[in-house]
């Protein structure tokens, strides 16, 4: 991964070198949503009712596996490209959103605490999120896809800027 903070110390743009998630947490969130995936086809052969009445609950489920999928790829795809990050030296900046596109400011000096979670699925990838709680709950943030190694040097860092305004 890259470092997240090396630019002009002099600019804090947050269009200045955002940088993608991990490119592992693309296929974490496509394992997930194929599970997802797999329990709705088993819903509806279960069910047994609407297209699988009129075709067959095999044949309705596989083309419901065949057209999820597809979409369920092409999807992830264009969520893990919309998504960026930087650590600058006064607020980490996010940029994400497919359809509604979102960009975040979150300066340091309203940081309370920085968490690190990561499931099941996402210890087995080797990723974590790193999650910057505010004093607002509506304005906390969560970086998802953040490689396991590199987070906790990731959330130091963040800390250090947090408790003295200078980068690290």
């Amino acid at each position: 991964m890259t470092d997240h903070g090396t630019h002009d110390p002099g600019t804090d743009d947050p269009a200045d070198e955002l940088v993608p998630l991990e490119r592992r947490v693309l296929s974490l969130w496509r394992l997930r949503a194929a599970i997802a995936l797999a329990v709705w086809v088993a819903l509806v052969l279960a069910a047994g009712v609407g297209v699988g009445e009129v075709l067959g609950g095999s044949l309705a489920a596989l083309v419901l596996a065949v057209v999820g999928g597809l979409v369920v790829r092409w999807w992830t795809s264009l969520v893990w490209r919309a998504w960026q990050f930087r650590v600058g030296d006064g607020a980490l900046h996010l940029r994400h959103g497919v359809v509604t596109r979102r960009e975040s400011t979150i300066p340091y000096h309203r940081v309370q605490h920085i968490d690190l979670e990561a499931g099941p699925l996402e210890r087995r990838m080797g990723l974590t999120s790193l999650i910057l709680r505010t004093a607002s709950a509506s304005s906390d943030s969560t970086v998802p896809g953040i490689d396991a190694a590199e987070a906790e040097a990731l959330r130091t860092r963040i800390l250090a800027l947090v408790g003295t305004g200078d980068a690290v």
